[in-house]
């Protein structure tokens, strides 16, 4: 059976190579996206493996719930939780990481190196991969650190780095430690970053170990580890009751602890991808590779109905010499496996070739191999699993074959009517998926250029943020000092700074305070949130003022925020707020709001202006309502400046040579405000242009089946186009016949696929807060392209039968 299997396949590439090749392309490029799109959800969702601890360990999630005030799951704790669990529960296991910033100090050269405070179990907790070390003491001393593989090769190059002194400064000051172990460099796909571990300890401050008075260190998680998810979930039940007894006293009276601070645990193989965006978009293009694979399966039902006809004679004869059809069904199922196997192995080839061009395409970084065998084994299983289903319905078919109607008529079958129904629909299917994918392209890259584009309330260009200036090492007046000097650099128009910048990095807004206006019950309080400005922060931004002023130094009532206590001195202070705020306030307009007052954390404040929103962060995430405060000098601030008339690389070169001379020890960073926006776009704009490579190869598949369908059908109407043209008719009525029947499916197509590529795209943009009104023009548009690619598919085919000489077409009749 397995010989006479091999030879039937082998005779079906030699005597109908069309088909065959068709057939093995179509496959090919649908197991090849199907494998490219597989290989990026296992990397997306194979994150923290290196850990061999990973399904047993949970990160603290937590989430505070203030009305008004986003709540969003944050893996963000207060530094002292891990003490209050443990004196709980004893038996917990747990650790920190705190990530900070060291300066590492190399004769004249200061580089910003990122290290991580951890407890000293840390590495054990974990069992971070060792090169060399001992992980059970290698964080015992305060003066000792870890570095990874890199750092040290980046140090020390090929000498040996474990006992080597390394100069570190922060906010302590600059002191010498000594390498104690050298860890592994963590794979890519990894949240997690090894460069430099030291030892957290309590007198690093109350900023880090803080108790439940405070609000969470942002870059402070607390895991826990647990031996089973029943365990887990046991302890995550008995959490409230354990804010509750807590927190108790650090809430305002009347409300309740655990339904104002919500603890949760978030098992470390999940905290990739804990945003529902990012999960949404992973698991969209898991989606389209398997639709690519569904699609070359569609594809190859169609071709292999269409190629029944062709082996009917075959199928006749072994049933006369008493092949049953069992024997049949199974000599045809093995012809697909060895079909699907010879695709497979087509179709990897193309993926390792092509991963380096998809790699720039999308910002990736997968790797084919090494890869998982057992994960490479489990595509091959599905590939074949799903192949085999679809094989199912032509071995049905051509084994069904009455022998006696076969050899007594002169015409191959074609399967009938049904089957003629069945290959249309199936054509039919595959275009909808490619109008879908098309309406779907379109509106993604629209979306992505409207994001890329759209005015922000500022101006992106010629700003810089120096964010540098946000080191612990730097002290207020060093700061202060750089944006006053940087006034006079030439080409500067303005320098200023604020408690927040364009881009990742520092919050959107430094706090939230609550605003009550005159005659509302406390009730109807507004949270706004709390940004301190510089002098010139409007004009630098070049902010759209809307109404009113903005602050000013001439205007002696424009008083200087000097601090948290300025509120409960019982002066006026003005602020500046955005249009949000003006409508949560409930003013009936920007100027509505002018020399209006309200209460405001335990003082007064007069607005003094209303500026636009200004979008400094992600444009998945709403514009928060805001209120400006004049800041009398910069704390904890990032440094701006606007320029212009020079080039970024002079800018940057004057504005680093001022930083030396004020800080040498601390490097500057500048960073320039549309580069930083754009790890905001990225990820959307790699993403769509995955999706693109994916439509291009769906509508590849369905060009390949439609070029087959007619092909088939053209072939079985020879000499009916050739009594058509004996009778009279033209090429070009041929050509016509011919290309209506092949589009008619395409066109039907595009009318089911219209309404369901809107919902989809409409789904997809409610994401957004700044979404793009969606186009009518998409979906004529996309079903216009898809009959263009079904005409020029299609158009060879039917002229060259249309050409055929009526002669030869019926010289057998």
């Amino acid at each position: 059976m397995l010989t006479s299997a091999f030879a039937a396949f082998f005779r079906s590439f030699t005597r109908h190579p069309l088909y065959a090749l068709l057939n093995l392309l179509g496959l090919s490029f649908g197991i090849a996206a199907f494998i490219t799109l597989s290989l990026l959800y296992h990397f997306e969702t194979n994150y923290e493996r290196w850990s061999p601890e990973r399904p047993h360990v949970y990160a603290i999630g937590m989430r505070v719930h203030v009305p008004g005030v986003p709540d969003d799951l944050g893996l963000k704790t207060t530094g002292g939780l891990l003490e209050d669990i443990k004196t709980a529960w004893p038996q917990v296991d747990g650790t920190r990481d705190f990530a900070d910033w060291f300066i590492v100090h190399r004769g004249a050269n200061v580089i910003a190196e990122n290290m991580e405070f951890v407890d000293p179990n840390f590495l054990t907790f974990f069992k971070v991969p060792i090169l060399r070390g001992d992980p059970a003491t290698a964080l015992a001393d305060p003066s000792h650190i870890v570095v990874s593989a890199a750092i040290a090769r980046k140090y020390f190059g090929t000498v040996e780095a474990i006992g080597r002194p390394l100069t570190l400064g922060n906010a302590e000051g600059i002191n010498t430690y000594t390498i104690s172990a050298v860890i592994a460099d963590l794979p890519k796909n990894s949240d997690m970053r090894f460069d430099m571990l030291r030892r957290l300890t309590p007198d690093l401050g109350d900023k880090y170990m803080n108790g439940w008075h405070a609000l969470p260190v942002p870059t402070l998680k607390t895991y826990l580890k647990f031996k089973s998810p029943a365990d887990a979930a046991h302890f995550a039940a008995q959490l409230p009751a354990f804010v509750d007894h807590q927190a108790g006293a650090n809430v305002p009276p009347g409300m309740v602890p655990h339904k104002l601070i919500d603890l949760s645990l978030v098992p470390l193989a999940d905290i990739h991808l804990l945003s529902p965006k990012l999960k949404a978009a992973i698991a969209s293009l898991g989606v389209v590779g398997i639709l690519a694979l569904g699609l070359a399966l569609i594809n190859y039902v169609n071709l292999a109905t269409a190629r029944a006809g062709l082996r009917a004679r075959e199928v006749a004869v072994r049933k006369t010499l008493g092949a049953p059809p069992p024997a049949l069904r199974l000599q045809f199922l093995i012809e697909a496996v060895l079909t699907l196997l010879l695709a497979f192995v087509v179709a990897l080839s193309a993926v390792e070739l092509t991963l380096p061009l998809i790699n720039a395409a999308g910002g990736l970084s997968l790797v084919l191999y090494p890869a998982d065998a057992g994960w490479v084994l489990a595509l091959l299983g599905c590939v074949l699993l799903a192949g085999l289903v679809a094989a199912l319905y032509p071995a049905f078919v051509l084994s069904a074959f009455k022998p006696a109607q076969v050899l007594a008529s002169s015409r191959t079958p074609g399967g009938g009517r049904a089957a003629g129904w069945l290959r249309t629909g199936l054509v039919m299917m595959q275009f909808i998926a490619v109008v879908v994918a098309f309406v779907l392209m379109a509106g993604f890259m629209l979306q992505v250029r409207h994001i890329q584009t759209a005015d922000l309330g500022f101006r992106r260009d010629n700003l810089m943020v120096a964010g540098g200036l946000l080191n612990s090492v730097v002290t207020p007046a060093q700061r202060e000092s750089f944006i006053v000097a940087a006034r006079t650099v030439p080409g500067v128009r303005y320098a200023s700074f604020a408690n927040t910048e364009p881009g990742p990095g520092m919050d959107s807004v430094g706090g939230f305070g609550r605003v009550l206006r005159p005659g509302q019950p406390p009730n109807a309080a507004s949270a706004l949130g709390i940004v301190f400005v510089g002098q010139d922060y409007f004009q630098m931004m070049d902010a759209h003022l809307l109404s009113g002023r903005l602050f000013d130094l001439q205007h002696g009532e424009d008083q200087m925020w000097s601090g948290p206590d300025e509120a409960k001195s019982g002066r006026m202070i003005s602020a500046v707020i955005n249009r949000t705020a003006a409508r949560a306030l409930g003013f009936a307009s920007s100027a509505a709001a002018i020399g209006q007052t309200a209460r405001f954390l335990d003082g007064q404040l007069r607005i003094i202006g209303v500026v636009d929103d200004m979008r400094l962060k992600s444009p998945y995430e709403a514009i928060q309502p805001t209120v400006y405060l004049f800041y009398a000098h910069p704390t904890y601030t990032a440094g701006m400046v606007r320029y212009q008339g020079v080039s970024e690389a002079a800018m940057r070169k004057a504005l680093t040579a001022l930083w030396r001379q004020i800080n040498p020890d601390v490097p500057l960073d500048v960073v320039v405000a549309s580069e930083n926006l754009d790890a905001y776009y990225r990820p959307e704009r790699d993403r769509s242009r995955l999706f693109t490579i994916g439509t291009g190869i769906g509508a590849l598949i369905g060009c390949i089946g439609l070029y087959g369908m007619a092909a088939f059908n053209t072939g079985r109407r020879v000499r009916e186009i050739g009594m058509r043209k004996v009778l009279g008719a033209s090429r070009g009525q041929v050509v016509t016949l011919l290309l209506v029947q092949f589009l008619r499916p395409v066109a039907a197509a595009g009318l089911i696929a219209c309404p369901l590529a809107w919902i989809i795209l409409q789904r997809w943009l409610a994401q957004f807060d700044d979404a793009i009104a969606t186009p009518l023009w998409l979906f004529p548009s996309a079903c216009a392209a898809a009959l263009l690619i079904a005409l020029l598919t299609v158009a060879g085919v039917a002229f060259a039968a249309a050409s055929t000489e009526p002669g030869k077409a019926l010289r057998h009749e």
